[in-house]
């Protein structure tokens, strides 16, 4: 006999190719969610794996995709508790979900700036364009 596997969370898509819940935010859990994420990646430890992951990058500092895999794994590691808090996957794309559903709000000033100085602390100025053109199909900053 085999057993049946059930699944008993349904915060996380059923298989690789179900897209996850999207997640929307209001103005103000956008703003609390920003506040909170600059926050961390202040943290003396946060800012020193940063560091430490852009010199890897340093290399080929246009390369989207040493971006992709030195960088963004830090911030999503960095960034677990606020991804967790407002319903976002807990993995590179909960982090890109969670920067398009804050660019949603990019028409409020703060919310722009804050949103700019989240980005700031872990994509290289020169590799911005590339990477608010990854997010505009949700409305990035």
């Amino acid at each position: 006999a085999f057993r049946v596997w059930t699944r008993t969370d349904m915060s996380a898509p059923a298989n690789a190719f179900e897209a996850p819940p999207k997640v929307e935010l209001t103005k103000d859990q956008a703003r609390d969610a920003l506040n909170k994420t600059n926050e961390l990646l202040k943290l003396p430890e946060n800012v020193q794996k940063m560091d430490m992951a852009k010199a890897q990058m340093a290399a080929q500092p246009d390369n989207i995709m040493m971006l992709m895999m030195l960088v963004l794994p830090v911030a999503t590691q960095a960034l677990l508790p606020i991804l967790a808090e407002f319903g976002f996957p807990q993995d590179q794309g909960g982090l890109m979900m969670f920067m398009s559903a804050v660019g949603k709000h990019k028409d409020d000033a703060e919310i722009s700036a804050l949103g700019k100085q989240m980005r700031a602390t872990f994509v290289p100025e020169n590799l911005e364009p590339v990477v608010t053109a990854m997010l505009s199909g949700g409305g990035a900053m």
